[in-house]
């Protein structure tokens, strides 16, 4: 198995990777520059008799316990802290990894030669993840994926991995079972049972969780899941638990809800994380007309809303009454971004936003493109009145268009356009019935030159069945603004 593991959405690997883990000597068979630590390596020790130092970084971290420290030893002429650098990796997507075992720990170091690095780890901080499954990653660069570090050692007497250093770059350690098993690789080997409500989850250990882990029931949510039928505060917590807590890897829930639910006087959060923590909201919510009145939501830095963050969701007949939410973007009543195939259908909200930057809704505060259908929506936005149900909604409401391009639709279906040069972000924008479906950068990726006609099989995308709408946009002081005519016809075939 090859060790390079790909970085995509799950950040895990598209590949094979060589593995197997135990004690002794036994081989181990993602995106951008880590924001370093506070904490710097604390101390160098004195040379061995092979001229070896050691840099060793302390870990004291109570959001990610499992490590205690790390060491980075090698040969080098002066002192080793002058030559290397270790620290914990805050960027938000190392520390998203699928299976993910304490910090990611970035790596620095110049004239340090025969170098190893080691991870210390807590056993009893675990969480039920057996020390064997236990693989060392390492990604080199920005952009580069995680490559399994095959030379990697577990001592589970002294509770290390170690292994010689591969280069530059971010190491971490990885429970095995989930990082292959994420891709669909065979992990019987891996395969354990643990009682996951045993344990803080990641959200839990990261987040204020507000009242929801005061009103959550854990085995409700294990036992319903996925496909949840809600009547009461309580049961939407536990759903909120489950979502933000054990369903990784954008796998689908259904929440029904059967009767009004009032969420009045609890400190309520949203429902799903921002999509590189794996724990997006992906499935449905279906109201069936009932109302979810009271809810009061105020986060920091992550999309704010009923659903915080969405990825190909749906949203239908559902009412929102008395909600006040208030976040720092991404802020929405009903969800604070969506992206993907997301339908959002007889939504009522009525309530306050505010907050939310330049990405705040009735609705929905950020998203790609979406036809709101049967919606409707009497809310303030930062104590004024705010019509518009998502900030995209607002942008293209009020920013001038000016016709700079002129699209003509020819006999066999093909649409042309003029040239023009200066613009940033040129795109072919087509949707069907009101909603985007397509944003296609008209410059050529082979050649770089402006592609001045849409192929007729993105004009048809999704079938052919709707009212197709088809224009150019460009960015124009920081907006996406419509600089075309529209062209707009029915599908029916060519």
């Amino acid at each position: 198995m090859a060790a390079a593991m790909c970085v995509c959405m799950l950040f895990a690997s598209c590949g094979e990777s060589e593995k197997g883990v135990g004690d002794g000597d036994v081989s181990f068979s993602q995106q951008s520059e880590s924001i370093t630590s506070s904490r710097q390596a604390s101390e160098s020790e004195a040379a061995d008799s092979d001229g070896r130092q050691v840099l060793t970084l302390d870990i004291n971290n109570d959001k990610k316990p499992e490590l205690t420290k790390v060491e980075l030893s090698g040969k080098c002429s002066g002192d080793i802290e002058r030559k290397a650098s270790l620290s914990e990796s805050m960027h938000v997507l190392h520390n998203r990894v699928v299976g993910l075992i304490g910090s990611p720990i970035e790596v620095k170091y110049d004239g340090v030669d025969d170098g190893q690095i080691a991870f210390y780890y807590n056993k009893s901080e675990l969480r039920g993840v057996p020390e064997k499954n236990l693989v060392l990653l390492y990604c080199t660069a920005p952009n580069e994926p995680y490559n399994t570090v095959t030379s990697a050692k577990l001592d589970t007497q002294k509770c290390v991995v170690s292994a010689a250093v591969q280069g530059k770059g971010v190491y971490l350690l990885a429970d095995a079972y989930q990082w292959y098993g994420a891709w669909g690789e065979d992990v019987s080997e891996y395969a354990y049972e643990r009682d996951t409500t045993s344990y803080k989850t990641d959200w839990e250990r990261e987040f204020d969780t507000g009242s929801i882990m005061k009103l959550a029931d854990k085995d409700w949510a294990q036992k319903n899941a996925p496909d949840f039928h809600v009547s009461t505060a309580q049961q939407l917590a536990s759903v909120v638990y489950y979502v933000n807590g054990l369903n990784p890897t954008y796998k689908n829930v259904s929440v029904t809800l059967e009767n009004d639910i009032d969420l009045t006087g609890y400190d309520w959060r949203p429902m799903g994380w921002s999509h590189a923590s794996n724990h997006a909201f992906c499935g449905t919510v279906n109201g069936q007309g009932h109302y979810i009145k009271g809810m009061k939501i105020k986060v920091g830095y992550e999309p704010c809303g009923f659903i915080g963050y969405g990825w190909d969701m749906s949203m239908h007949d559902i009412k929102f009454a008395g909600a006040e939410v208030s976040g720092t973007h991404s802020t929405g009543i009903a969800c604070g971004e969506a992206h993907g195939d997301v339908t959002i259908t007889n939504v009522s909200v009525q309530g306050k936003v505010s907050g939310g930057g330049n990405d705040f809704g009735a609705i929905i505060g950020r998203e790609g493109g979406l036809a709101f259908k049967g919606c409707s929506a009497n809310v303030t936005a930062d104590g004024k009145p705010f019509k518009y149900f998502s900030y995209k909604q607002k942008q293209k409401a009020e920013t001038k268009v000016i016709e700079y391009f002129h699209l003509t639709r020819l006999p066999d279906g093909v649409i042309v356009r003029d040239h023009h040069d200066g613009f940033d972000g040129l795109g072919w924008t087509v949707e069907l019935d009101g909603q985007q479906i397509l944003n296609r950068d008209t410059t050529n990726s082979k050649t770089g030159e402006q592609m001045l006609e849409l192929e007729t099989e993105y004009q048809w995308l999704n079938g052919t069945d709707g009212r197709h709408t088809i224009y150019l946009t460009a960015y124009i002081n920081g907006a996406c603004v419509r600089v075309s005519n529209i062209i707009e016809y029915n599908g029916t075939g060519l």
